[in-house]
């Protein structure tokens, strides 16, 4: 093209001003595009459309059709899943199973509500436990946020049996296999349904109570499933139970024990009763119990039926299992209402005669009230301790 003078002196003119358009073009874009390389990072992050999640589930239990109280085979669950979990695909996660006590619930760590038949005048306890206001999935979110914890799946199965409602995690052929319940059925649905990490390295269990009964036990004889235990609160060694027969027998003047709300440690002893002495030939209540309220006295062929469940006598048989986990824990409060932390520095003793490395702590407090807060130490205990 042949431009005439006119044209050629205006081009002249314009082309400083082309060029620093060009220029400053080429900046405004480049300078997009870091933008959006930022915010992609970021995005991978934390993706604010991408939330965590808290639902109920319900998953079917093969070890449920054993026993013959007829507890379900469908069982309920709580599952929370971190920021994230939607949107990178590729990524799997540890889980952790989190055991109620009572409330024996799947909802004892997510509504308050579901304590309130325990708390109060003329109940054990006269204080709920410490409920964050945020609700437990921020609660979870800010453990998260803080790096106090790595992002991770938390399970809250109901563990509840329809008699006796707390099952202390153990198979019973009165109750139900409730071991196999959570080591077997829902860790199996967990690793088919969610994208988890499924080896022991991958998994922990956390309990309170018996919950936290639970979480020993499994540990010393799951060591293939789970890869750290944290226990609060829990009966370990059980020769502080003989101490609630001056209770139930309060609970009974007539002494002939039975379960009812105005007998709340008989109906606790009941419980236990159905886990490690049922007994399918002893009607009405189908257990031996471990009291004779008329003598006074310990029944001694029943009590020696329970240390055998007893996490203390099962050192000696299991206890070289917990040296292959990556973290063991176990605290209670000094004030604890059932006085559970007796015993605990003989359990202590062995696991260092085992040379088993543990957690131990026998904080001020009582059995239920400080819950979130010693929940905050087991789960960045057990998320330091499954993450090498």
């Amino acid at each position: 093209m042949v431009l005439s003078q006119l044209e050629h002196q205006q081009f002249s003119r314009l082309s400083p001003l082309n060029s620093f358009v060009m220029k400053t073009s080429k900046i405004l874009l480049f300078s997009f595009i870091l933008t959006l390389m930022f915010w992609s990072c970021e995005q991978d992050v934390l993706p604010p459309h991408d939330p965590s999640n808290l639902e109920h589930k319900e998953f079917y239990s093969h070890a449920m059709e054993y026993g013959v109280t007829g507890n379900p085979t469908i069982k309920d669950m709580m599952v929370y899943t971190p920021p994230g979990y939607d949107t990178k695909k590729g990524k799997k996660y540890p889980v952790t199973y989190l055991l109620h006590g009572i409330p024996a619930t799947d909802s004892a760590f997510i509504d308050q509500s579901a304590w309130d038949d325990f708390v109060g005048p003329g109940n054990t306890f006269q204080s709920y436990p410490d409920f964050p206001q945020e609700g437990f999935r921020l609660w979870v979110d800010n453990l998260i946020d803080q790096k106090i914890i790595d992002p991770m799946i938390i399970v809250m199965p109901d563990a509840s049996t329809v008699v006796y409602s707390i099952s202390f995690y153990t198979n019973s052929v009165l109750n139900g296999n409730f071991e196999d319940l959570i080591a077997i059925d829902l860790v199996q649905y967990m690793d088919a349904n969610y994208r988890t990490i499924n080896k022991p390295k991958g998994r922990a269990v956390i309990g309170f109570s018996q919950g936290g009964y639970g979480a020993m036990t499994l540990g010393m004889k799951h060591p293939d499933v789970f890869g750290a235990v944290a226990s609060h609160s829990a009966p370990l060694v059980f020769e502080v139970i003989q101490y609630f027969l001056p209770i139930v027998q309060m609970e009974n003047p007539n002494q002939i024990p039975t379960p009812g709300p105005n007998a709340p440690m008989t109906g606790v002893t009941f419980a236990m009763s159905s886990a490690w002495s049922p007994n399918l030939y002893n009607p009405p209540f189908f257990v031996d119990f471990p009291f004779d309220l008329v003598s006074n006295t310990v029944v001694e062929s029943t009590w020696d039926r329970w240390l055998t469940y007893e996490p203390y006598n099962m050192l000696n048989t299991y206890g070289q299992n917990l040296n292959t986990l990556k973290g063991v824990f176990f605290d209670c409060g000094n004030q604890d209402e059932f006085a559970f932390w007796y015993g605990y520095e003989n359990f202590a003793a062995e696991l260092d005669a085992l040379d088993v490395d543990y957690y131990t702590e026998i904080f001020n407090g009582g059995h239920f009230e400080q819950m979130f807060a010693r929940l905050e130490i087991s789960l960045g205990y057990c998320s330091d301790a499954i993450r090498h």
